[in-house]
């Protein structure tokens, strides 16, 4: 099955979810990490709030035909170019931008 990425609250994961990204947490010059494929335990939950994370990616099933996936998409890209329509996509900081939150939203 096709998974997606999510970015959620640490207040919403729950136990079972896996990260999709490296988590590194600092906390009053300690180290909390978690490496990308790490399934979550509780354990893991109480570490992030006490190290007071906020929030977390983790991959979630993706149910989404290839075509809606292709539909979303679209829109998503649609929605991107109105949003920046105005901005000065020669600038390399704004390009850049643009790039991240298209990729991002496009997933």
């Amino acid at each position: 099955m096709r998974t997606r990425a999510k970015y959620i609250t640490v207040k919403e994961a729950r136990a079972g979810m896996e990260l999709c990204v490296k988590v590194e947490v600092v906390n009053q010059g300690r180290l909390f990490s978690l490496p990308s494929g790490h399934k979550l335990t509780g354990d893991n939950l109480f570490q992030l709030v006490a190290h007071r994370a906020e929030f977390i990616f983790v991959t979630e099933p993706d149910p989404r035909s290839d075509e809606q996936v292709a539909t979303d998409a679209a829109a998503a890209a649609y929605r991107i170019m109105e949003i920046f329509s105005g901005a000065d996509l020669t600038d390399s900081t704004t390009a850049t931008l643009f790039n991240q939150v298209l990729i991002y939203r496009s997933a």
